[in-house]
């Protein structure tokens, strides 16, 4: 979920990107990681990695 200054949000990933339980969530320049616990069937812990698209989240804050 992006939480933006003005306290709108909106979510960016969800369980049909292959969410499950995330657990935990870390950023590092332009990558974020995100370790899922698996708990739901099939119990598939993952560490899944995505590159943050900076232009594009901040130029959904104007809305």
């Amino acid at each position: 979920m992006v939480i933006y200054p003005g306290g709108t949000y909106k979510p960016v990933l969800t369980s049909a990107d292959g969410l499950a339980s995330p657990s935990a969530t870390a950023v590092r320049g332009e990558r974020l990681y995100i370790t899922d616990g698996g708990v739901p069937e099939p119990h598939d812990p993952k560490l899944q990695t995505a590159r943050i698209n900076f232009p594009a989240l901040l130029a959904g804050a104007a809305h």
